[in-house]
């Protein structure tokens, strides 16, 4: 590309990797906005970051967040899941839930999982019109896990502990996961 600006998009429309035209609320186009997001908001926590293993792991994530759907495979979500695994070991066991927050690069990680799970709603949009790989559906869906796995790693890190959400006049322990 050899301008940054087309003019293509003033109408409302954007041009998709096949070439073809959509407008810019398509349910694809939606979907690939929302992990552009993400993909950002990891790149402001690595701003934030000092920690290299950090940072590797999240370079690697935003790698993977260019990776087309149909090419994300089982082993793909594997891998999320055996690094979920890993940072859990080092990590205290969970009694409550916890409030996103533990310092600059924590908060940032919690935003990406929240983004993370905004394009796991895109795709459940775009499966209404169009077939989608079910191991992209799982590795979004570990993505986020992996996030906030990461969010309280980068906390404790960094010196900070989980902040645990209390309830007004409720409980605070944790349910069941999504």
């Amino acid at each position: 590309m050899s301008k940054i600006f087309t003019k293509t998009g003033d109408q409302g429309e954007t041009c998709r990797i096949d070439g073809t035209r959509a407008p810019k609320n398509d349910p694809l186009v939606e979907l690939y906005g929302t992990i552009d997001e993400c993909n950002s908001i990891l790149g402001i926590a690595r701003g934030f970051n000092t920690d290299s293993t950090l940072d590797a792991t999240l370079r690697q994530l935003q790698n993977m967040l260019l990776v087309p759907l149909p090419k994300i495979g089982s082993a793909d979500v594997r891998a999320l899941e055996e690094l979920i695994e890993k940072l859990e070991e080092k990590l205290p066991a969970l009694g409550n839930f916890i409030l996103p927050a533990g310092g600059t690069v924590s908060a940032h990680l919690h935003l990406a999982r929240t983004t993370a799970r905004k394009v796991e709603r895109r795709l459940a949009a775009l499966r209404e019109t169009k077939a989608v790989n079910p191991a992209a559906f799982a590795w979004f869906n570990r993505l986020s896990d992996t996030l906030f796995v990461l969010a309280r790693t980068a906390a404790h890190h960094n010196g900070e502990t989980d902040e645990a959400w209390k309830a007004p006049g409720g409980s605070s322990k944790r349910g069941a996961g999504e």
